[in-house]
């Protein structure tokens, strides 16, 4: 019996002791599955949390990418689906107007369609504003500037050509005419024409760290004749500032230090995409045709900020390319033998002021201060100081302590003008001719593929860069204007063809100080095919506050006019003609187009989950 009793407890203990360790399992194996599930919450968190950051570094690598190909690649509207490290991104582009575009980009990690996280980062950017120089009222190329009819020039000249002023006309400033260049280049290198896409063989790239500061070019010139100019086909990366175009002397086989001329690359010359940028010389010796010479682009380093000049393997026979540093070291070009492309002018004639065999063909200046400039002044008189080599029929004897004086780079260049066609595209195309009358209209921007005419009173407010294949004909009391967004800036009109504007015609700007419209065309007129006589710009009477430009053409004027600026191959003034103009425009600022690069806008930096 008592045995039995000690068998019924021994039971009773070791069932409860069983059912302690039961409790003890269960309690054990809970909190270890609590812990498992709360370690791997922390792991899924902090696995989120890194994902979440590296989203946005893959967003935020996007903007960036997204900013480099707005300034490097025409037409980008985004793209999607791109790996970048341990994910993916999408950009999207939305345009704005013509200056300000919204940037999204949303980044994923490891891809958009199983992401761990994604994060998007929206930014609003818009187009710097963009710097050309005018540094001359009145600039004339290579054709000169003629004035006959008794007409007047309220203001000073710059012609890289003759100044043919007869028959008692008068310029009530100062009038310089610069030794033109040859018409042919001595020295090319400028084959294919065009680049469409740059590689390590058809490009240079310099100016983007210490080691790659500067370009060199070794070259050989044909005759003992005058350095004119020298034209560069080149493109920039955001937005470098000028660079020094020096020509020095070989120093066995490299660039030497002692410098024969130098001349300013113009940065506002110099757009995102390629084209010729012409840097003149403030001094023309003669060069040696035996001997090797060097031209440098002695630039400033910066990797955001710098340029790349076309090249092509073996394609000038008198020197290779360099890159280095002027005053330091110089390396070949990888792969070694490139070409920079590079047109070299030499001196092609000397220029003269007047033309007629009496002191009253032309009266220069009202001041002391207002000086005829050329090789050879004749049949002038002359305020001033008359600096001349020769003179005939003139009020004073030449001042011969002055070298000829040289020519001015003229203000745009084909890539300038090509970038505000550019703009002028994102707004949609017209097709056909564009008329407005007396209802007025508001347009840009626009490319209009046939003619643009205003007349009948009709007011057409510019709301951006316009772009005209065919011709403009303002007339009848029309009017054009800029849009008060404009602000203070200036804004663009581009055409292909030739411009008529007569009949009372006016131009102003937006409303503030140092706004103006500025009509340009690319037009030959009337050397070219399709002028049908009339001149790339005809103006007759009035105008206003505009500048016009016609550098490959020539632009006639005819009865007063009001002016704020001038420049063409060959301006020419007759009929008792009386032209106003403001002073030149040392730095002009427009909107959009050349110049101006892809930005961040203050403030609008917007990061979302």
């Amino acid at each position: 019996m008592e045995l039995q009793k000690k068998n019924q407890v021994l039971r009773r203990q070791k069932g409860q002791i069983l059912l302690f360790s039961l409790i003890l399992m269960s309690t054990v194996i809970l909190m270890m599955g609590a812990l498992f599930s709360y370690l791997s919450s922390q792991i899924f968190s902090h696995r989120t949390a890194v994902a979440k950051e590296q989203a946005l570094n893959l967003a935020e690598g996007g903007i960036e990418m997204a900013l480099w190909k707005l300034n490097n690649q025409n037409g980008y509207t985004g793209e999607t689906n791109t790996a970048l490290g341990n994910g993916t991104f999408d950009i999207s582009i939305t345009t704005v107007d013509a200056s300000k575009k919204t940037i999204s980009v949303t980044g994923y990690v490891p891809n958009s369609s199983k992401p761990i996280a994604s994060r998007t980062v929206k930014i609003n950017t818009s187009v710097g504003i963009s710097t050309i120089s005018f540094r001359y009222g009145i600039q004339a190329g290579n054709g000169g500037f003629i004035m006959s009819g008794g007409s007047t020039l309220n203001g000073n000249i710059y012609s890289n050509g003759n100044i043919s002023a007869t028959s008692g006309v008068h310029i009530t400033g100062s009038a310089v005419a610069a030794n033109p260049p040859t018409l042919a280049a001595d020295q090319t290198n400028d084959l294919p024409s065009t680049i469409s896409s740059c590689t390590s063989s058809t490009c240079i790239t310099f100016a983007n760290a210490s080691s790659t500061e500067d370009f060199s070019q070794q070259f050989a010139i044909s005759s003992a004749t005058q350095f004119n100019n020298i034209q560069f086909y080149i493109k920039k990366v955001g937005l470098p500032s000028d660079a020094t175009v020096k020509i020095v002397t070989d120093n066995a086989g490299v660039p030497g230090t002692t410098i024969l001329m130098s001349g300013t690359l113009s940065a506002s010359l110099v757009t995102t995409n390629f084209g010729w940028a012409t840097v003149s010389m403030p001094s023309n010796p003669v060069l040696d045709p035996s001997q090797d010479y060097w031209m440098v682009i002695d630039a400033s380093s910066n990797n955001s900020k710098y340029y790349v000049i076309g090249a092509n393997s073996g394609g000038y026979v008198n020197g290779a390319a360099k890159i280095g540093k002027y005053g330091g070291s110089w390396s070949n070009t990888s792969p070694s033998g490139l070409d920079g492309y590079f047109r070299i002018y030499l001196g092609g004639g000397t220029s003269m002021i007047g033309g007629d065999t009496y002191t009253g063909g032309v009266f220069v200046g009202t001041a002391a201060s207002d000086d005829a400039w050329a090789h050879t002044v004749q049949g002038a008189t002359v305020t001033g100081t008359i600096y001349c080599q020769t003179g005939s029929f003139t009020n004073k004897t030449c001042n011969t302590t002055r070298d000829d004086p040289t020519p001015e780079s003229l203000p745009l260049s084909d890539a300038n003008i090509q970038d505000w066609k550019d703009d002028a595209v994102v707004g949609g195309t017209i097709t056909g001719d564009y008329h407005v009358g007396f209802a007025g209209a508001s347009l840009g921007p626009k490319k209009i593929t046939g003619n643009l005419l205003v007349d009948g009173g009709g007011t057409l407010t510019v709301t951006g860069t316009l772009w005209v294949v065919g011709t403009i004909t303002v007339t009848g009391g029309g009017k054009v204007k800029l849009d008060p967004a404009y602000g203070p800036n200036s804004g663009a009109v581009v055409s292909d063809s030739y411009v008529i504007l007569n009949g009372g015609c006016n131009f102003s700007g937006s409303g503030q100080a140092g706004s103006y419209p500025f009509l340009i065309t690319t037009s030959a007129c009337p050397a070219a095919a399709g002028c049908a006589g009339n001149n790339a710009i005809t103006l007759s009477g009035g105008a206003g506050t505009v500048a016009l430009i016609a550098q490959n053409g020539n632009i006639t004027i005819n009865g007063g006019s009001s002016l704020k600026q001038v420049t063409a191959k060959q301006i020419t003034m007759s009929g008792g003609a009386t032209l106003y103009y403001d002073s030149g425009l040392i730095s002009e600022n427009f909107s959009s187009g050349p110049g101006g690069s892809w930005e961040f806008m203050s403030g609008t930096y917007i990061i979302t989950k």
